[in-house]
């Protein structure tokens, strides 16, 4: 039908310019996110975040962007009473639906590549970045930063004249989360070098809090040394299920894994599968809400489409997340809930509709 294929075609323009625009959103957030987990990194660490966490993410704003787009598309041709003349012609509205559930059934197919595969890898990898951002941070200390920690080890000075070089210092080491003594102490000055996995600090002016051993004084300047290998060791980095691809996490169920694992294997496999065919009906629903709006403008579109998604599908997707954690429902059921209870809303918007 060539008025579904127009209709399939503005929905798509639609949705690669919602897409461009909350892309643009997520990087800003990306960015902001970045900054403040990079403990003061360079700058290469913030910018190697921000489209690891942007891509991520993706999969679940293209929910957002899907609604965004059929309201805005359905919507507009409710605006210029284009649904009427397409009735008065006897094209029945389950026609007029097809090109919505098309660009939901494109959406599904793009989105569980996504969860499934390339996401997976994405959130290791920066889980990875974070993990090694303060050995970063210490080979080549931002300019800007104030301060820095992990491990147990936190230092802070108030001025920096050159990589490495630190004035007014406070440095700390928690034994409890090291194999180092117990060490609190003030400097006045401060140069750091990083050999290999040795962190070396020469001090002037050192006011030290807690005695320790392996502070080595000299008249005016103070040596210590300290073990990154140890302090390194207690924050070993551990492969979530999450940061698994469907295809691992599937081959992992043939092995000896306990029971909680492989229930946990379980959501997140089925979680990937709703989440992809939750945009099926949400691009049915989508037409329906431009129909009822009849406006095509983008406010009103977007704001509709958020408000259903935020008081409606994220809660019970979040919800049941939850639930599943605590055992409160089976993975079956947590995972394809969110996604079910959408079928009823559609079915609901259809009868409102051919009332009407």
């Amino acid at each position: 039908m060539l008025l579904g294929r127009s209709y399939f075609r503005e929905v798509i323009r639609h949705l690669l310019v919602a897409l461009v625009s909350i892309l643009f959103l997520i990087a800003l957030g990306a960015a902001i996110r970045a900054s403040a987990t990079s403990q003061g990194a360079p700058i290469w660490v913030p910018l190697s975040l921000v489209p690891l966490i942007v891509g991520q993410a993706l999969p679940y704003f293209f929910p957002v962007v899907l609604l965004i787009s059929v309201v805005l598309g359905y919507g507009r041709m409710a605006a210029d009473n284009e649904d009427v003349a397409a009735f008065a012609a006897g094209v029945s509205p389950n026609k007029l639906l097809q090109p919505a559930l098309w660009a939901g059934l494109l959406v599904c197919l793009i989105t569980y590549p996504l969860t499934a595969e390339v996401v997976p890898g994405l959130h290791s990898k920066m889980r990875q970045l974070i993990h090694s951002a303060p050995i970063a941070a210490l080979k080549n200390t931002n300019p800007g930063a104030s301060e820095l920690s992990f491990g147990g080890l936190y230092l802070s000075w108030n001025d920096s004249s050159g990589p490495g070089v630190f004035h007014d210092i406070l440095l700390s080491i928690d034994s409890s989360k090291s194999n180092d003594d117990e060490l609190r102490l003030r400097a006045n000055r401060a140069i750091m070098n990083v050999e290999g996995d040795e962190l070396i600090f020469m001090f002037e002016g050192l006011r030290t809090f807690v005695d320790t051993r392996g502070l080595f004084y000299n008249p005016g300047q103070s040596w210590l040394t300290i073990d990154l290998a140890a302090i390194n060791s207690n924050r070993k980095l551990n492969r979530q299920i999450k940061d698994k691809s469907s295809r691992e996490l599937f081959a992992s169920l043939d092995t000896d894994i306990s029971g909680d694992d492989s229930r946990h294997t379980w959501f997140i496999l089925w979680q990937r599968m709703s989440m992809a065919f939750a945009a099926i009906p949400l691009s049915i629903i989508g037409a329906l809400l431009g129909w009822r709006l009849r406006k095509g403008g983008f406010v009103s579109s977007f704001s509709s489409a958020l408000l259903f998604l935020l008081l409606v599908y994220f809660p019970l997707f979040f919800v049941c997340d939850n639930l599943e954690e605590v055992n409160a429902l089976s993975p079956l059921l947590a995972a394809w809930l969110p996604a079910a209870l959408l079928l009823p809303v559609v079915a609901f918007m259809l009868r409102r509709h051919r009332i009407r």
